[in-house]
């Protein structure tokens, strides 16, 4: 007999699943072995010219039969070949202005007995005339995404493989029926998180957003906002530029910000400048703590090093390197931090002039 409430958990998990994707600005599809739609959201609908109540049951060859043909092909031989395929295809959208569908599909299974067999196709919707950088800087951005979820999902996986080892040997020393059942269902719901973050492997790349022009000021301070500084003082004096970046760039404000309120003894002002240091830009945040230590600076950016496993100093280079920045920190002991954020020429413009300098 089934228990309820793992019935009651596998329609939550559904309902949270369907939530997240028809809150994404991307047209999502996903079909059964038969290449019916099981799944589609508003954005699909949308692009498509149609509702989801239309779409829902019928062949995904006659819905995206609007599109290029390459899209309902890609569903298809993933479907077939049970692999990924990425296509991007050029659209006029029926006489209005070209868009490039920027898409990918992918088989997997899906929940159940047998596991029944199942493809998706997604894509990002782009204006054909976005510029051949900008468009480069996005497919780094998809590579460094899944890289980075992948080595932060092998991590959790190994945490959670420890975790319900000990607790398959806690049982072993356990008589209590009350407790080796408590023990049973933490086992359970460790089991039922890993297949969770399982699932995230092949919908991972719908959840990536694009890098896209950021002012730098606004983001600063939308940092600032979520730092509690306390009696330190934090002072801006950046230009009016923006960069063209990943939108987690947010966080590695947050980062450094919290960085310096953290470790700097005797912190009582940060500075947050820009500079120009030949065709690149600088972000820079100093502090007038007691600065690094050298031995330390050696580690400063390992993942594993320092609190939370390091990973927000490991993971805030990251997230520059998928357009090309990068962070380092080029402090002297004894005259506090500075952090250096370099923008490269092309992935950063003023702002009123709206083009690159």
């Amino acid at each position: 007999m089934s228990d309820p409430a793992d019935a009651k958990k596998e329609v939550d998990a559904g309902r949270i699943g369907e939530g997240v994707l028809e809150a994404m600005p991307a047209p999502v599809c996903v079909v059964d072995g038969e290449g019916l739609i099981l799944y589609a959201n508003s954005a699909l609908a949308t692009l498509c010219g149609g509702t989801l109540g239309e779409l829902l049951g019928r062949p995904a060859g006659v819905v995206l039969g609007v599109l290029p043909s390459g899209v309902r092909d890609s569903l298809f031989e993933a479907l077939r070949e049970k692999k990924r395929i990425k296509v991007a295809v050029t659209w006029d959208g029926e006489g209005k202005e070209p868009v490039l569908l920027d898409g990918e599909a992918f088989f997997f299974s899906l929940p159940g007995p047998g596991s029944p067999p199942a493809a998706a196709w997604t894509a990002r919707v782009l204006p054909s005339s976005v510029p051949e950088a900008e468009v480069a800087a996005m497919a780094a951005s998809r590579k460094k995404a899944r890289e980075l979820l992948s080595v932060v999902r092998h991590d959790i996986l190994n945490q959670l493989t420890i975790l319900i080892g000990f607790l398959q040997y806690s049982e072993d020393f356990i008589e209590d029926p009350q407790l080796r059942e408590f023990l049973s269902k933490e086992e359970a719901a460790g089991q039922a998180i890993q297949a969770l973050i399982e699932f995230t492997r092949d919908f991972q790349d719908m959840l990536v957003e694009d890098p896209r022009w950021i002012p730098v000021l606004p983001m600063i301070k939308s940092a600032m906002i979520m730092t509690d500084a306390g009696n330190v003082s934090i002072e801006t004096e950046v230009s009016n530029v923006e960069v063209f970046g990943s939108p987690l760039m947010k966080h590695v404000f947050v980062t450094l910000i919290k960085n310096a309120l953290d470790h700097a003894t005797g912190l009582t002002r940060i500075t947050l400048t820009d500079e120009r240091d030949g065709s690149d830009l600088l972000l820079v945040c100093g502090d007038d703590g007691p600065g690094i230590p050298a031995a330390e600076r050696k580690a400063l950016f390992d993942r594993g090093h320092g609190r939370n496993r390091g990973y927000s100093l490991w993971l805030s280079r990251e997230i520059l390197a998928i357009t090309g920045g990068t962070l380092e920190e080029n402090g002297r002991e004894g005259s506090g931090a500075r952090f250096e954020i370099r923008v490269p020429a092309g992935m950063w413009r003023c702002q009123k002039e709206n083009q690159s300098p």
